[in-house]
């Protein structure tokens, strides 16, 4: 299989710098991050979703989902930003979807351009 390549991302935030020999504890299911294409297939636990297809992408900021084989800027799988029953307009939408976005967004952009 080949693996999605984005050489705009890697032109814009580059790539992940992450030492040799180290290990990522936090993997982004854990993290709550899901997909925002194939969400719906996302293994379903106590009324939360578990995406472990995702994971930490090449690229600053991103995520990338083995399924969708794509990379996905993390604001987009923002953990509440696209759970059904959480309508665009709400005040939990805009609470805990729309804000959290806005942050991780602002992070990455930050990271990676230190």
């Amino acid at each position: 299989m080949s693996y999605s390549k984005n050489v705009t991302a890697d032109k814009v935030v580059g790539k992940r710098n992450i030492p040799e020999g180290t290990i990522i504890f936090d993997q982004p299911a854990e993290l709550g991050y899901i997909c925002p294409i194939c969400q719906n297939e996302a293994y379903h636990k106590d009324e939360d979703y578990y995406d472990e297809r995702l994971q930490w992408s090449e690229y600053n900021g991103f995520l990338w989902c083995s399924v969708c084989n794509l990379d996905i800027p993390s604001c987009l799988c923002v953990p509440g930003l696209n759970k059904k029953g959480r309508k665009r307009g709400t005040q939990h939408y805009q609470h805990y979807g729309l804000k959290d976005a806005i942050k991780i967004y602002l992070a990455s952009i930050q990271d990676a351009t230190e």
